[in-house]
């Protein structure tokens, strides 16, 4: 039987509320009541799902991550979503936004641009099944839990469904530090995709040349630029502001 493992209370919790198959909870012992606690074990028993208390080592040992909280969830792998899904919500919807990733290969930084993509009302996070990070435990721990209610989709290739979406109407932004064009000045209201590049080359030169407009993030210190969920999470607001959402 294949399995992931989710682990801390949050992406338990978040995981618990999905529709992957949920195998077993494992708890440690001498656990202190909190109310994220007590909804697990509570979602846990109306789904008849068998709960395990183990001793706190016990729970160390079988932990693939630093933060476990005291709970552990045995799931069945990660569902994406087939971009055949995901365009026909997004021909659906009057102003869709979708966020694609050029590179981005740590999970910390896919869950952290998950978490934000949810929060801020994405349709759906693309990701190419070469040079990406996929949706692992990691990164599901991250999200904390995000990516349990969020349309994420691999795709065969960046630039192809780039042109895809433009097929839609959808305006495709880059995020380029080189860019002229500040994120704030920019107007990005109506359909959009946003293509945010990897950690360290930023945009590839095929995807950055497919793109209807390049934007940066204006900097003002010594440093040249910002993580890359971080720059996720602001050029996406300015996106929620611009459309008087926020």
């Amino acid at each position: 039987m294949r399995y992931e493992q989710v682990e801390g209370r949050r992406a338990v919790l978040e995981a618990l509320r999905g529709n992957r198959a949920v195998f077993e909870l494992m708890v440690a012992e001498g656990l202190r009541s909190a109310e994220v606690l007590e909804e697990i074990l509570s979602l846990a028993r109306r789904k008849k799902i068998p709960v395990t208390v183990l001793p706190r080592r016990e729970m160390d040992r079988l932990s693939v991550s630093d933060s476990h909280q005291g709970v552990i969830l045995r799931v069945e792998p990660y569902r994406y979503a087939t971009f055949k899904q995901v365009y026909r919500v997004l021909e659906g919807k009057d102003d869709p936004l979708v966020v694609l990733l050029d590179g981005v290969t740590d999970p910390r930084n896919l869950g952290g641009i998950a978490r934000t993509c949810e929060a801020a009302g994405v349709d759906a996070l693309l990701l190419p099944r070469s040079r990406s990070a996929p949706v692992t435990p990691a990164v599901f721990h991250a999200s904390a839990g995000a990516v349990e209610n969020l349309a994420v989709a691999t795709i065969p290739n960046l630039v192809s469904v780039m042109r895809e979406l433009k097929k839609l109407g959808i305006w495709v932004v880059g995020a380029d530090s080189r860019a002229e064009e500040s994120c704030f000045r920019a107007d990005l209201t109506g359909p959009l995709a946003v293509v945010m590049g990897s950690e360290g080359e930023g945009l590839h030169r095929l995807v950055r040349e497919n793109c209807d407009l390049l934007v940066r993030i204006p900097m003002f210190g010594k440093v040249g630029s910002l993580n890359v969920s971080v720059a996720a999470g602001v050029i996406l607001y300015e996106v929620l502001r611009q459309r008087g959402v926020v």
